[in-house]
C-alpha cells in the first residue's frame, strides 16, 4: 500500500460554512492518534463547558477572536494565529462575543479513546 493512500487533504477555505441555528462542526480526521476537527461560530455561539478525561487538546484559531473558557481560572482570549493547549481532565469551552466569527481547528490526542479503541484501524 502506498502511503499517499492513506494521507489526507483538506482545503481550510472550503470547510468554513456557517448556520444562524448552531454553530457548523465538521470532523477532519480520526484515528488512534488524534482526532482533528473544524468550528465555525457565528457572533454568540458557544460550546458549553466540558472536558476530556484521557485526551489533550490542542485549539488552533484560524480566523475571528473569541475567547477559551475555563471553570477554575481565568479565561484566554483568542485570535486568527493564536494556539492553545489544553490538558487532559482541564474543564474548558469556547465563546465567541457579540460581534465577531470564530473559526477554530482543533486536535485531541489520543483520537479514539473507552470502548471505540478496541479494534479500531486507520482507514475503517
Amino acid at each position: 500500500m502506498a502511503l499517499s493512500e492513506n494521507v489526507e487533504l483538506h482545503e481550510m477555505a472550503d470547510l468554513i460554512e456557517f448556520s444562524e441555528e448552531a454553530r457548523i462542526r465538521k470532523k477532519l480526521v480520526q484515528s488512534k492518534g488524534a482526532v482533528c476537527e473544524f468550528v465555525c461560530y457565528l457572533p454568540g455561539q458557544h460550546t458549553v463547558l466540558h472536558q476530556h478525561p484521557m485526551q489533550d487538546e490542542i485549539f488552533y484559531i484560524v480566523e475571528g477572536s473569541g475567547t477559551i473558557i475555563f471553570d477554575d481560572r481565568d479565561n484566554i482570549p483568542v485570535k486568527q494565529s493564536s494556539v492553545v493547549f489544553v490538558p487532559a481532565g482541564v474543564p474548558h469551552g469556547i465563546a465567541t462575543n457579540d460581534t465577531n466569527r470564530l473559526v477554530v481547528m482543533f486536535t485531541k490526542g489520543p483520537g479514539v479513546t473507552g470502548k471505540a479503541a478496541k479494534g479500531f484501524m486507520l482507514g475503517e
